[in-house]
């Protein structure tokens, strides 16, 4: 997992792969606001999600993990924690659907970070997460979650 700012990521893109330079790129020459939640295609090797939510707190959320899509958390609004754990230290819950790229797992909140606007989470395969945790408060979160192919 990587935590920073897209700013910072994007100084450093040559210490990334291509796939992330390129993300990191639509990430910085995209105009988020007026678009709706949902799914949006890019092109083959990317699409992303507008998300918003409420964070609520660590018991209500779930971990999960993807096999064939790296995904990269852009806060636009709001400020929420993300979970970390490596998918070692978790039980599966649901086992993994392709169809989601998603494997679901149970396990004890013991790592988090706290992501604000501008903040970017990357989270690779052996990266168990857990998104939508308060941060103190409840609090409403827009995002973009851009998922790049592997």
């Amino acid at each position: 997992m990587i935590v920073d700012t897209l700013g910072h990521l994007l100084e450093n893109e040559a210490a990334y792969g291509e796939k992330i330079q390129r993300g990191l790129q639509f990430l910085r020459d995209t105009d988020f606001a007026g678009l709706a939640a949902g799914r949006h295609d890019v092109n083959e090797e990317m699409f992303y999600f507008i998300n918003e939510y409420e964070t609520k707190d660590a018991g209500d959320c779930f971990w999960e993990a993807h096999r064939i899509n790296l995904d990269l958390h852009y806060i636009l609004q709001g400020t929420e924690r993300i979970g970390y754990s490596a998918i070692e230290q978790l039980k599966v819950r649901d086992e993994y659907s392709a169809e989601k790229d998603a494997v679901f797992f149970t396990g004890e909140l013991e790592s988090a970070v706290t992501a604000g606007p501008g903040a970017l989470v990357v989270c690779y395969p052996q990266d168990g997460h857990m998104t939508g945790i308060e941060a103190g408060k409840k609090e409403a979160v827009r995002k973009v979650v851009l998922k790049i192919k592997l």
